[in-house]
């Protein structure tokens, strides 16, 4: 199998100001109720737009479809948005879908997550494309989060990426035009799935995969 490699952007160095111009996450988690969907990236809060139907359909399929296999294999959890990440003090992004290892569920307190996942997606709106693909892909792969999807509904496109000593490579699909995920053994998926309105059903999904494990 093949690799695309594309490199993270070099670490922002942080100034810091009497007036509190950056944003803490202490901050930010009184800031932000739990229903408004928001981002700290670099001391600075980021919200969300409305999102579009299409996003919500693929993120409430992605994080149904991950859930029933997790479960049924015993592999971890799975959050939708808005669970909080603590990557850092200035750096709290919420992903909109998020699996933790079960071996890794020390890092699941009582109100957020403190400290990368093993896969974080996001599925891409007008508002977020420069976040996803920027800053946020950045943060992921240097602060260990094991695999990345970016599903892109505007523009028909799923990449998904695997970390290599702090930088993002992608991952091809097989012969069979498949994504196999690193971090969940046995899951793979079809990518034309992921851009249409006429999402397939899980038990579908489910007896696909777990036949051609």
């Amino acid at each position: 199998m093949h690799y695309t490699v594309k490199k993270s952007r070099k670490a922002r160095k942080y100034k810091t100001s009497a007036n509190g111009d950056l944003v803490t996450f202490d901050e930010f988690y009184e800031r932000i109720d739990e229903k408004t969907k928001a981002d700290l990236l670099d001391g600075k809060i980021i919200r969300d737009s409305p999102a579009i139907p299409i996003h919500t359909l693929i993120v409430t399929w992605i994080s149904g479809l991950l859930s029933t296999f997790t479960q049924e294999f015993d592999l971890g959890v799975v959050f939708g948005a808005t669970a909080t990440v603590r990557l850092s003090i200035y750096n709290a992004p919420e992903p909109d879908v998020l699996f933790i290892n079960k071996k890794r569920l020390g890092v699941m307190l009582e109100k957020y997550v403190d400290g990368p996942p093993d896969l974080c997606v996001e599925v891409i709106s007008k508002s977020s494309r420069k976040y996803d693909r920027g800053r946020k892909f950045v943060l992921y792969a240097e602060h260990g989060v094991k695999e990345y999807w970016i599903i892109d509904p505007l523009k028909n496109s799923v990449e998904w990426f695997e970390n290599r000593n702090g930088e993002f490579i992608q991952i091809q699909p097989d012969a069979q035009g498949r994504l196999h995920s690193k971090v969940l053994s046995g899951f793979w998926l079809k990518p034309e799935w992921l851009v249409s309105y006429s999402l397939p059903t899980f038990k579908d999904v489910m007896q696909e995969i777990v036949g051609n494990v």
